[in-house]
């Protein structure tokens, strides 16, 4: 015997009850809808608690970027600062150094002949160094190679000049100086450059050699090194550790070997290892290669001007990499 299965459905109120009658395939309906319900329900929580987790993901990643924003903003705040302060030195030093460009003045048409000829009287009869302020001196020495490369007591082992070389036993040209030092004595830029050369490979009898190239047509050399410590490409400052010294290439021992070039041509390196702020007028006394009254008045140029502040990085691009 077949039964048909139904759902009464009882309603009660104060008139009295009132039955109903329900197919159970709607109570089937029912559970289905329901189940669907809790189904959505569910999936519809798992997506908000997703969605939750990426919002609060993506507000700790724009907070640190945000930090990150700020601290460059601040880091930018204090190189325009900075750079302020240096044009508004320059400018200064500007105002003061007008006088030297009368003092310095020669005749253009003097040829060779007679600058030999005349060798024997002062430069200094020409540059008034005493109108030269401090301020001005240490622009000039900042730029410019001067003192010892090494923070030791001065021993020179080797001269610059003809000599009879100790290894291969002929006269050459030494184009630098020897200065006797222990292994791994710290060397340091004798002003500020540019890295042009750092490598232990190439260098032929200079072993591990650095080259910096600094304004003006300066550039300086240090070989036999034990140890490199900047990069090509690298900007350094007067007094900043570029290397160790030590005894690689063509060397009987640890000392630092130490160039200045001038326009690609080795000169004296003692004059300018010598040359300090205590002494500023014994480099134009012992160096007269160098038309140092063409070059003050570049600088005087360079420094009288009333620079606005994206040309104050001429001063960097004159630093010339060969």
């Amino acid at each position: 015997m077949k039964f048909n299965k139904r759902l009464v459905i009882m309603i009660t109120d104060l008139h009295g009850s009132k039955f109903i009658n329900v197919d159970m395939i709607f109570k089937q309906i029912s559970i289905y809808i329901l189940v669907f319900l809790l189904t959505l329900g569910l999936f519809a929580y798992a997506s908000i608690t997703i969605i939750y987790q990426e919002i609060n993901q993506t507000k700790d990643l724009n907070a640190y970027l945000i930090h990150q924003f700020t601290d460059m903003q601040k880091h930018n705040e204090e190189l325009n600062k900075a750079i302020q302060e240096k044009n508004e030195e320059i400018a200064l030093v500007g105002d003061r150094f007008q006088n030297i460009e009368n003092t310095i003045s020669m005749q253009q048409d003097i040829n060779e002949d007679m600058l030999l000829e005349n060798q024997d009287s002062s430069l200094l009869d020409r540059i008034d160094t005493v109108s030269i302020t401090a301020l001005q001196k240490s622009f000039i020495m900042k730029f410019i190679p001067n003192g010892n490369p090494l923070d030791i007591d001065l021993h020179i082992s080797g001269h610059y000049g003809k000599r009879y070389h100790p290894i291969l036993h002929i006269y050459h040209i030494h184009t630098g100086t020897d200065i006797a030092a222990p292994m791994n004595t710290p060397v340091y830029a004798t002003a500020d450059g540019v890295v042009d050369w750092a490598s232990n490979n190439g260098n032929g009898g200079y072993g591990k050699l650095v080259k910096i190239s600094h304004s003006f047509g300066f550039r300086t050399y240090y070989a036999h090194l034990n140890d490199i410590k900047v990069q090509r490409g690298q900007f350094v400052k007067k007094g900043q550790l570029v290397a160790l010294t030590g005894s690689t290439g063509t060397s009987t021992g640890p000392h630092l070997h130490y160039e200045i070039r001038f326009l690609g041509q080795p000169i004296d390196p003692i004059n300018f290892v010598k040359w300090d702020i205590q002494n500023f007028d014994l480099i134009f006394e012992k160096e007269r290669r160098i038309s140092w009254h063409s070059l003050l008045e570049i600088i005087n140029n360079l420094m009288g001007r009333k620079q606005e502040l994206p040309q104050l990085s001429q001063l960097t691009q004159s630093l010339k990499v060969k």
